[in-house]
Order: structure tokens, then C-alpha cells, then sequence
């Protein structure tokens, strides 16, 4: 009877509130458990078959027998052994220097001119009384050479000084197409850095997203720490973010077995010798300088003299005799008192010497900026070769890991290998990130040289980066 009571207690208890919710999560877990333990088994078995075809994906792209080929500079759009000008707009140029020439050479100094005359003093009796003075009207013509102004006084230093300006158009053009040359190579550059390192990025972000499941899994299965699985975010989100600045689509990459390029140096003397010869900028200073010495020599104070001989015909309408005509010839001069040629020239002078020593300046600009260009390049170098050598490195660490496996020594950890490999991919990136800025900089370079190449001045400094071992 005592027990019949107490059984009862128990059950209304479980009636009770208190011990209602108790029962459901029973009831919940007894229907639910076995659920969840099917959909661990079959997550589980989906996880090994993702691994494993992601270790024979990487194993084909790392240990595939590639082609052996030389390693090779970086390609250049344009050939800039040529000018860059449209040939139209060239000779367009060309043209107009000549016509220019021309038409200074056709200044002769030569001046007709002519006067006519009609005399109102005969109704007015003051007219001469002579009568071979006394005319009614007269018309004049003369013929005057002012051969100061003519295309013979400072012919020379006048062709020059027109040549010169058209030269100086003509360079000008090649600095701004030069520019834009640059700006369309380093665009090339970026499309092709962009297409290998998106290659990179999407594997590495397909084995964070396989090691992200792996981790879920096993933080829901075995209640690990979850600090692992924030790393893998973390790494996944860098990794996405990096690829979704790359505006367009570009496919996974074919092969890991060696990265495409190498380190490349500078032959810096025989460079920097012909950067002073071929620098747009300072071929633009030269000229500017041998236009003002034309110009200082073609101002002078013999042009603004006016020394003209000339022939004059005079023909006379007279009233009481036959009409008449005469000749005459001689010299019209105009002297100025005060000249200002002599300070126009001092002017020219000055600037002249400015231009010179501006010169120098130029100089020192380019040498500090090539040097910075060396240097980044000389940084860049040594960082491919860095990569290159982890590159190897991990390669062969991952073809022994992959032995151990197949021979099960060693713990094996699906996790690890994707790491691994991760790692693996990373040197990649790295190694095309300091190959893109490398090759930025030799684009920097060519905008200081024209007509020439810099890969004329590359040399391909790393013999172990040719094919595969």
C-alpha cells in the first residue's frame, strides 16, 4: 500500500509543471537522436570523398609532367624601338615645318608703292608761276628693298629655330602617347596578374570551404573549440575578399608544378647611360635650350633698322605744257634711337642658362627615381626568389607526406594535408604578387627610354627556374 502511494506521488510529479518540460526534451531527443546520427554518418562519409578529391586534384596540378620551357620576360604590348606618333599626325608635322620654311624663305623686302596727286591751289592763286612747275595733278610709283627684313639677314638660325618648334610638338606628342603606352602595358600586367592569382584563390578558397565543413562538423560532433574554425573564416573571408576585387571571371588554374617568370636583373650602368641619352624630358630640355640660342642670335639690332634703296617713277599732268616724267633713285633709312633688342636678348640669355641648369635638375630627378625603380625591382627579385625556394621546398615536403600516406607512416590528417597545400598555395600567391610589382616597375622604366626596349637590358638571373625537375 505504501508503495501504491508512492508511485502515484511520482506520477502526478510528472503531470506536474515541474517535471512537463523534463519529459518533452525525453520525448524530443528519443525520436531525434537517431536522425542526427544518420546525418553525421552520411556527412561524414561526403566529407572523406571531398577530401579525397581534392588530394587527387592537387596531386595532378603539383606532380604533372609538364613541358620543360625557358623561363621568359615579361611581354611587352608595344615595340618601342619606334615612335609612337600616328604616322598621319607625323607627317602633318612635317608639312607644316615645311611650309613654314617656306613661307620664310619667301620674305623678300620687296615693296611697291604707289601715290597719286591733285593739286587744289589753282583757284586758290598761290600755284607757282613757272610753268614747269606748275602741274595739275601727278601719279608716283616706287619700287623699295628693304633687305634687313628679308629671309637673307639670319636665314640660318630662322630655319632652325622653325625646325626646332616643330620638333618640339613632335616630342611632346611622344611624351603623352609614351604615357598612355605605359599605363595600357601596366593595365596588361594587372589583367594577367589578375587571371593567376584568381587561378590561386578559387583552390584555395575551395579548401577553406571544405576545411570550414570539417570543422563544423567535428565542433558539433565531438563539442571541440570553435577558436580553429574562426581562423578558417577569417582566412576564407581575406581569401574572398582579394578575389571579388577582381573584376572579371577567370578559370581555375591548370597547373602548380612551377610558377610562370622568374627573377629578372638590370644591366643598371649601360641602362642608365642610355636613359640620359633617350629621356624624352631631357631631349625636351635640349631642345628648348637650342631654340633660345636661335632666337638670341636672330635678335639683333640690324632688324630693326630700315635700310631700303629704291627706284621711284613720277609722271606729271601739266596745263600749259607737254606732261612730263622722271626717275629717281636712292637709300630710305629709319635709324631708332632707342632699341630694346639688346635687352631681349640678355633676356633670352637668362633664360637659356635657366634651361641649362635645369638640365641638371632633370638629371638628378631621374637618376633618384630610376634608382627607386631599381631598388623595388632589386625587392621584388628577392622576393620571387624566396617564393620560389618555399615553393620547391613544400612541393617536395608534400610529395613525401604524400609517400608516407600511401604507405600509412606517420599520423594521417585529412586537415593537415588541405593545410598543406593551402600553404603551398600561398607561395604562389605571393610569387606572382612580387612578379607583378617587379614587372610594374620595368614598365616605369620604359617610360624613360625611347626608341628602344628595356628588355634589351633584362637579363634572366635564375637558371633553376626553367621547366621542371
Amino acid at each position: 500500500m505504501h508503495c501504491l502511494d508512492s508511485f502515484k506521488y511520482i506520477i502526478n510529479d510528472i503531470i506536474s509543471h515541474k517535471y512537463r518540460f523534463f519529459l518533452s526534451a525525453l520525448v524530443i531527443l528519443f525520436f531525434i537522436c537517431p536522425t542526427i546520427v544518420c546525418a553525421q554518418q552520411y556527412s561524414d562519409k561526403e566529407l572523406f570523398k571531398k577530401f579525397d578529391s581534392h588530394f587527387v586534384l592537387f596531386d595532378s596540378l603539383i606532380f604533372s609532367v609538364q613541358p620543360v620551357q625557358d623561363p621568359s620576360k615579361p611581354f611587352l604590348m608595344e615595340d618601342y624601338t619606334k615612335t609612337t606618333i600616328n604616322p598621319k599626325v607625323d607627317s602633318l608635322i612635317n608639312n607644316k615645318v615645311e611650309k613654314q620654311i617656306q613661307a620664310m624663305k619667301a620674305e623678300t623686302g620687296l615693296l611697291i608703292s604707289g601715290q597719286t596727286y591733285y593739286r587744289l591751289d589753282k583757284g586758290l592763286s598761290i600755284d607757282d608761276d613757272d610753268a614747269l612747275s606748275r602741274y595739275l595733278a601727278k601719279v608716283q610709283m616706287e619700287l623699295r628693298w628693304n633687305f634687313l627684313s628679308s629671309s637673307l639677314i639670319n636665314r640660318k638660325s630662322r630655319v632652325n629655330e622653325i625646325q626646332i618648334k616643330g620638333e618640339l610638338e613632335r616630342v611632346a606628342l611622344e611624351r603623352k602617347k609614351m604615357n598612355e603606352q605605359i599605363n595600357r602595358q601596366k593595365e596588361f600586367f594587372r589583367e594577367e596578374y589578375d587571371s593567376l592569382l584568381a587561378g590561386i584563390l578559387q583552390l584555395r578558397i575551395k579548401n577553406l570551404e571544405l576545411l570550414n565543413n570539417a570543422q563544423q562538423y567535428l565542433v558539433s560532433d565531438r563539442s571541440i573549440s570553435t577558436d580553429e574554425l574562426l581562423k578558417i573564416l577569417d582566412e576564407q573571408a581575406i581569401a574572398e575578399r582579394s578575389l571579388a576585387t577582381i573584376p572579371r571571371n577567370y578559370p581555375i588554374t591548370e597547373q602548380l608544378v612551377r610558377p610562370q617568370g622568374g627573377v629578372i636583373q638590370l644591366d643598371t650602368a649601360r641602362l642608365i647611360r642610355h636613359i640620359y641619352k633617350n629621356d624624352l624630358l631631357l631631349h625636351t630640355n635640349d631642345l628648348q635650350v637650342n631654340l633660345l640660342q636661335e632666337q638670341e642670335k636672330s635678335t639683333n639690332y640690324w632688324r630693326t633698322l630700315n635700310l631700303s634703296p629704291f627706284f621711284r617713277y613720277s609722271y606729271y599732268l601739266r596745263p600749259e605744257i607737254r606732261n612730263s616724267s622722271n626717275i629717281d633713285a636712292g637709300l630710305a633709312f629709319q635709324i631708332p634711337i632707342a632699341s630694346s633688342e639688346g635687352k631681349k636678348r640678355k633676356v633670352l640669355k637668362a633664360e637659356r642658362l635657366q634651361k641649362t641648369l635645369e638640365k641638371e635638375d632633370i638629371k638628378k630627378l631621374i637618376s633618384e627615381n630610376v634608382h627607386i625603380l631599381f631598388e623595388e625591382i632589386e625587392r621584388s627579385n628577392r622576393g620571387l626568389s624566396g617564393e620560389m625556394k618555399r615553393i620547391e621546398k613544400m612541393k617536395e615536403y608534400i610529395k613525401m607526406r604524400k609517400e608516407n600516406y600511401e604507405r600509412h607512416i606517420g599520423e594521417y590528417n585529412f586537415m593537415s594535408r588541405i593545410k598543406e597545400y593551402n600553404h603551398y598555395l600561398t607561395c604562389w600567391e605571393n610569387f606572382y604578387s612580387h612578379q607583378y610589382k617587379r614587372d610594374c616597375c620595368i614598365a616605369e622604366l620604359q617610360n624613360y627610354l625611347f626608341g628602344h626596349s628595356i628588355m634589351d637590358f633584362c637579363i634572366i638571373a635564375d637558371d633553376t627556374i626553367k621547366g621542371t625537375k
